[in-house]
This record gives structure tokens, sequence and C-alpha cells, in this order.
């Protein structure tokens, strides 16, 4: 084997490891953005979840006529709603809730709420704006 042979051999080895590394680092990047995409998709899953079971329970309390804003005065647009204990704070989030107003029309009432969900360690949050009619 001559030394042009050789020198050839040896580039053409270089380069197909170089090619061998790439793709195994483009397999490890997909990886670690695969798995990292999971993890936010799970977070805000969680997020979306404690921001809907809010949200039942303030219908419930509207439904009740129990619905209290402020520390437990009457609700008025922009008012924060008193949520329970259990319901604010579901572990691993905070979740509150803004009464954003009502409208009264022929015994009919349509209420709007907004409900926002935030992760406690992490930046993930979930709001959720919904209208509730009473008839």
């Amino acid at each position: 084997m001559g030394g042009n042979e050789r020198g050839i051999a040896l580039i053409t080895t270089l380069i197909l490891g170089l090619i061998a590394l790439v793709i195994i680092a483009a397999l490890m990047f997909m990886l670690v953005t695969g798995t990292q995409i999971s993890g936010i998709s799970k977070r805000y899953s969680g997020a979306l979840e404690a921001a809907k079971g809010a949200s039942e329970y303030i219908v419930q309390k509207i439904l009740d006529g129990t619905l209290s804003c402020n520390g437990g005065g009457v609700c008025s647009a922009g008012g924060s709603i008193d949520l329970e204990t259990y319901v604010s704070n579901i572990p691993g989030y905070t979740v509150s809730a803004t009464y954003l107003g009502d409208i009264n029309r022929f015994g009919t009432y349509v209420y709007a709420i907004q409900v926002e969900a935030r992760g406690a360690t992490s930046a993930e949050r979930a709001i959720v704006e919904f209208v509730y009619r009473v008839e």
C-alpha cells in the first residue's frame, strides 16, 4: 500500500467517523428535545386541569348563589373570586379567578369569569375564560 492510498484511507475513515458523529449528535438532540417537550406538555396539562377544576367549583358557587369576591363581598367587574384553600392551592399549582362581569336581561344572568392556574415551580400556566348563563 503506497503513501497516497494510506492518506486516502485515512481521510475516508475520518469523514465517515465525522458523519457518524453528526448522526449520533442529531439523535441525542432529538431525544433531549422530545423529553423536554413531553415535560412541558405534562405540566401544561396539569395546569389546565387545575383551571378546569376551579371553573367547575365556581359554576357550582354561581348555582348555589354563594359566589363571593374580595374576601366575602359582592362580586363586581375585576374582583378576585374567593376560592377555598383546597381549590386555590392544588398541589403544584396556584389557582386564581377573576370576576369579569355579568349581564342581567329579562331574568337571565350571564356571568363572565377568568381562571388562571400557574405552576408553583415552573413557568407553565393555563388561563380558562368562560361565560355561564343562568335562567
